[in-house]
């Protein structure tokens, strides 16, 4: 609930003593929160006692800054073990992170040890492809903490671990512990590494170890395929001790155990009603989940009951439309529990058309359960069912909306956050809703308001705010418009404004218009049709006579 809006009320030694407060909470704080944080943290110099901050604070910092903290390595072993995912991937200012690492510990080459390694932590996260050939397995601790890799990463981490010169051995010998010390890297092993793994070593992992990695079930999938035969055969019947028991289904080993025919034979006059949100949690393939919704097809031909729904999780991509179609959906709660499980959005779009057209109303655990993510996908007709009500008790970001929909979104907000109007908390509550908002009025109103969110206000209205008005939007943000000059909008509304009024900001702004010269708005026209193309050709013929008159006539006159 961090807000610079709020925060900007309080004095600046009272909010470092909040903000050394949030550290020892562990607070998790976005990137919008910790940019605001640490300039109000700085404002009046970089404090000399940075270590009791927020790691996450030290993103937005230099190794200059912390110098009087402390040592550049000392800096980036703090930054190694911040959430580096506060910053885009592809952002500058962490790319810039990354070459001030490795400069700072000098490695001039593509060879990493694993004291460096061990220092750079989440930055080795960010590390190319070459880095990581050359460093044999020194990165392979740290790179299985990665969330994700580029594919050049993958290629990197795949040769390295196939090369079997790493401390971890060649995968041959590998045991269920080396495997639970780099399961951040199973999702990258092709078929040739995980077919070397013992198979004794990846069922141990798989019942010991499994269920605290990061891998999704889908990932663990790939794994229980190499225990399933290539070849499928048809089963001619359920071999007698293949027979699925209670003691099958509360098995989370239970996928190792069948083939997808065989699974198929077995599951006939077999009830999963009771087991299906616990079984859908063992790593099926997706040849076994598919067996799987076809047992539910038949056993409920005219659509699931609605106390399957939500229990459906990874068959969820194998729905179709006119499974859908048969659903009955009569309650928030099943809206919720389907959607969850994040669906595409042409999937998400029919279930929540089958919510409303059978006449449920869009209530906040409705609305809470469609969310950001889903709110675009509303039509007209829909968003205007919305109670504005609803809206204290949920969060969404239309900014990324058509116009229409963020214009009604930010009319019902409005009126549900109108008792809050004269709150510091008013302004944090209906900006995700400012896309659809006449902003002049705000301009007075202390709202230290983000330039992301500036630059997502109605066009229009942007282009009409004078430099004194966006100076009282954005508060202790406007420093940030340097960052967005070369942005658009942005860039548009600063070639709009009198360079001497954007001087006035005293922030080093440039590319206004200087006095004496004027901004001209190209029109855009139509194409001409083939009848006007003869007149057009008159006038440009006889432009220049026109213009020599006109001078004339100036001399003369």
């Amino acid at each position: 609930g961090f807000t610079c809006a709020a925060a900007s009320e309080t004095e600046a030694e009272r909010f470092q003593e909040l903000a050394k407060v949030m550290k020892k909470k562990n607070v998790k704080l976005g990137e919008d929160q910790l940019s605001c944080l640490v300039k109000l943290v700085t404002l009046d110099g970089i404090p000399k006692d940075l270590d009791s901050y927020p790691k996450d604070l030290l993103l937005f910092l230099s190794p200059a800054d912390y110098a009087v903290t402390g040592s550049c390595t000392q800096y980036f072993a703090n930054v190694g073990e911040a959430n580096l995912d506060v910053l885009q991937r592809e952002s500058s200012q962490r790319k810039q992170l990354l070459l001030e690492a490795l400069a700072c510990l000098k490695i001039p080459g593509t060879q990493i040890n694993e004291e460096n390694a061990a220092i750079l932590g989440h930055l080795v996260c960010d590390l190319g492809g070459e880095y990581i050939r050359s460093s044999g397995g020194n990165l392979l601790k740290q790179l299985s903490q990665c969330d994700s890799f580029l594919p050049d990463q993958e290629d990197a981490i795949r040769s390295v671990i196939s090369s079997g010169n790493t401390t971890f051995g060649p995968p041959v010998t590998w045991s269920a512990f080396t495997l639970n010390e780099l399961s951040g890297l199973i999702p990258v092993f092709d078929h040739s590494i995980l077919q070397k793994i013992p198979k004794n070593a990846l069922t141990l992992w798989l019942k010991n170890f499994a269920h605290d990695s990061p891998l999704s079930r889908e990932q663990l999938g790939t794994i229980v395929e190499e225990f399933l035969p290539t070849r499928h055969k048809r089963a001619d019947g359920c071999p007698p001790d293949k027979k699925i028991t209670e003691m099958v289904l509360n098995d989370d080993l239970m996928p190792t155990y069948y083939p997808p025919e065989e699974l198929r034979a077995c599951l006939k006059n077999v009830s999963l009603e009771n087991y299906l949100s616990q079984i859908l949690t063992y790593p099926f393939s997706r040849e076994q989940l598919a067996v799987l919704k076809g047992h539910l097809d038949e056993t409920y031909p005219d659509g699931y009951p609605e106390s399957l729904l939500p229990k459906l999780d990874t068959l969820l991509p194998l729905v179709t439309s006119a499974d859908i179609s048969k659903w009955k959906i009569t309650s928030a709660d099943t809206l919720a529990g389907l959607l969850q499980n994040e669906p595409p959005n042409e999937q998400a779009s029919l279930i929540i058309k089958r919510y409303v057209g059978l006449g449920n109303a869009l209530s906040s655990t409705a609305l809470n359960a469609i969310g950001t993510k889903y709110v675009c996908l509303l039509d007209e007709a829909e968003l205007n069912k919305i109670d504005s009500n609803s809206l204290k008790m949920v969060y969404l970001d239309p900014s990324a909306c058509s116009q229409p929909t963020k214009n009604i979104l930010y009319a019902k907000a409005k009126r549900a956050f109108s008792d809050q109007h004269a709150m510091p908390a008013y302004y944090k509550l209906i900006e995700p809703y400012l896309g659809g908002a006449p902003a002049k009025k705000m301009s007075k109103d202390n709202v230290n308001m983000k330039v992301s969110t500036l630059a997502k206000l109605r066009r229009d209205f942007l282009m009409s705010l004078t430099p004194s008005e966006v100076h009282g939007l954005l508060g202790v943000n406007l420093r940030d418009l340097l960052k967005w000059k070369n942005t658009s909008p942005i860039r548009e509304w600063i070639r709009m404004q009198k360079q001497s009024e954007l001087d006035e900001l005293h922030i080093g702004l440039t590319g206004g218009t200087q006095e004496g010269y004027i901004n001209i708005v190209t029109p855009k026209f139509e194409p001409p049709s083939s009848a006007s193309l003869g007149a057009v050709a008159m006038a440009l013929h006889l432009l220049p006579a026109l213009l020599i008159s006109f001078v004339m006539m100036s001399i003369l006159s």
